[in-house]
């Protein structure tokens, strides 16, 4: 096993929650990994009351995978029979666990409690791909209208002149709804 660093002994500590910054290739998935095994072995914790938040799913799944790994060395060399029993158990379980990204683990809150946030319970979550089509359709569609309303033909038509073309007023209006906040403020 690695020396472990001041900081990271610090971090072991899960008498408190925290929050672990550190750049990449410093230990944060090792120091996770055991602090989240020492947790579900000392403590009367239930798997699913453990959360374990990253921000990326390549992320996510090498915590999964390095908790995993720290349960299996673990099993490999405990003796008491009760921290062997939690290990197995754990092991089986650990599929179901609450290590995601951040964005996974809202998803599932707001399923979890969609009528009191007030959204649809079969919501589904867009990737900013599905946002980005959504938005350009919402335009073009915008522009079929105005271009057959007498009243706003000729408005449509001058700001496709003005721009060069109608991608290009389209391409503007993009640009503008993804910063809305600051055009707003």
């Amino acid at each position: 096993m690695p020396e472990l660093t001041p900081y990271q002994k610090d971090a072991l500590d899960y008498s408190a929650n925290i929050l672990l910054t550190a750049n990449a290739g410093s230990g944060k998935t090792f120091v996770l990994s055991k602090r989240y095994v020492e947790i579900i072995l000392n403590e009367n914790v239930d798997l699913e009351n453990i959360v374990a938040i990253t921000f990326t799913d390549k992320a996510a799944g090498e915590l999964n995978k390095r908790i995993a790994n720290e349960i299996q060395s673990r099993l490999e060399t405990e003796i008491n029979e009760r921290k062997r029993r939690k290990l197995e158990e754990v092991r089986r379980q650990l599929v179901s666990a609450n290590i995601s990204t951040i964005h996974s683990f809202c998803i599932n809150i707001l399923k979890e409690f969609a009528p009191e946030a007030g959204i649809d319970v079969n919501f589904s979550p867009i990737d900013q791909t599905t946002s980005d089509e959504l938005i350009e359709l919402s335009i073009d569609e915008s522009f079929n209208n105005l271009i057959n309303n007498s009243e706003f033909e000729s408005k449509l038509k001058y700001l496709f002149r003005f721009f060069g073309s109608k991608i290009l007023v389209q391409k503007h209006l993009m640009h503008a709804v993804k910063q809305r906040k600051t055009i707003d403020y």
